[in-house]
């Protein structure tokens, strides 16, 4: 017998298995997406004999809330019957909903990290290996491999999230069951990377929208792992929810984030004036002549706004979001007291139009922001020449000084 829901999770019956999937009535099901301490997912294909999506490949065990059981319940059970799994820790996703022609359900989501065998259930599993995160996206976007959709569509931008994390500028990170582990590639990010540990933990609080709460380890910091996938796209719901989180972020007390490990201004603005200085001594002059006064302006523009914390790297790829909603804002390392502005640079310069009308409603920024924030978009390409004339990559030299004549 299985408990059939109204659209408000609401048990209104009961009905045989049979019934249910006939009438493809909304009820209550399960998933655990299950990896090894590798990080690597454990990905499956049922038999043909499923009662739905026979011969599909999946990534998560599960089945169906049966009448009065407890949806916990329900979940250790279908794991250890349909991959003999057991006495596991199990991490709560976020719960979903999925319909289509063939089923409706409310999910009930976890992971778990399980190095022992695994024991397939004859009836409803006839193939299984372990894929890395990056494999098994490979094999969800490839037509000859057909996936749950279901699966896909409550756990891909999970399992989407998980192929992302690697080797980046500042850190190296990696997944260690429920935990992203970060440790730094050089050794001037290391007490920015640390400070994390003393700062989040404090500014969550104050927060509107999760960001990570990591704390130390023997070579870096680790937090669990925030759900959702990089920002993509969004409308004015988007931008309105990050208007609300830039506007409580710079409001918190500078000095006290100072206290718990942001970068203060005297130092930030130390470290700035460096960079601004082989900007003029090393860019300006690859400009053309008639290009350079324009050049030197922004760059005086730009040098000494210093008022609030700031995420100092507020992008898309540091914005997670999932079912179209704001999951984390991640990736603080170069959190900082500096100027609001730069925050506001790519909601109100890159981001979609709608997103850029929810943020200028909720944050209301001044005329003299806006064009602050039109200049740290002008700044942009610049980083990008710094680095290939340090590295010596004369590609991205050249298409960075494209890149700036364009803006100026």
């Amino acid at each position: 017998m299985v408990a059939i829901l109204d659209e408000d999770n609401h048990v209104t019956g009961s009905v045989p298995r049979s019934v249910m999937r006939r009438d493809n009535l909304r009820h209550s099901a399960t998933g655990v997406v299950v990896r090894n301490p590798a990080g690597d997912i454990y990905v499956h294909r049922r038999t043909p004999i499923k009662d739905v999506y026979p011969s599909h490949y999946d990534f998560s065990a599960g089945g169906v809330v049966a009448a009065g059981e407890d949806p916990f319940h329900a979940v250790v059970r279908e794991l250890e019957e349909e991959l003999g799994i057991a006495g596991v820790e199990l991490t709560r996703l976020p719960e979903g909903d999925y319909a289509d022609d063939n089923t409706r359900y409310h999910a009930y989501l976890y992971t778990c990290v399980w190095d022992g065998p695994v024991r397939h259930q004859p009836e409803e599993v006839e193939w299984g290996a372990w894929m890395s995160p990056a494999e098994l996206v490979a094999k969800m976007d490839d037509p000859s491999w057909p996936f749950m959709p279901d699966a896909v569509g409550l756990l891909g931008e999970f399992v989407r999230s998980l192929a992302t994390i690697g080797q980046g500028w500042d850190s190296d990170a990696w997944i260690e069951g429920p935990w992203i582990h970060r440790s730094p590639r050089r050794p001037a990010v290391r007490p920015r990377l640390l400070a994390e540990a003393t700062l989040l933990p404090w500014l969550a609080p104050q927060l509107p929208l999760p960001v990570p709460v990591p704390e130390l380890t023997d070579n870096g910091v680790r937090h669990l792992m925030l759900p959702g996938s990089p920002f993509t796209d969004g409308g004015t719901a988007i931008g309105r929810a990050l208007g609300e989180f830039l506007k409580a972020l710079h409001a918190v007390d500078p000095v006290e984030a100072v206290a718990r490990g942001a970068l203060d201004a005297a130092t930030a603005d130390a470290e700035k004036a460096t960079f601004l200085e082989d900007c003029r001594a090393q860019i300006v002059p690859l400009l053309p002549a008639e290009a350079q006064p324009r050049a030197l302006e922004l760059l005086d523009r730009v040098a000494h706004v210093r008022t609030s914390l700031i995420h100092c790297d507020f992008g898309p790829e540091h914005i997670l979001v999932s079912d179209g909603e704001i999951t984390g804002i991640i990736d603080w390392t170069d959190a900082v007291i500096g100027d609001p502005a730069l925050d506001l640079c790519w909601p109100l310069n890159g981001a979609p139009a709608a997103v850029r009308g929810g943020v200028l409603e909720i944050y209301q920024p001044t005329p003299d922001q806006v064009e602050r924030a039109a200049d740290w978009a002008r700044l942009s390409p610049w980083y990008g020449v710094h680095r290939g004339l340090l590295l010596d990559l004369p590609d991205d030299v050249a298409n960075g000084l494209r890149d700036i004549l364009h803006r100026l």
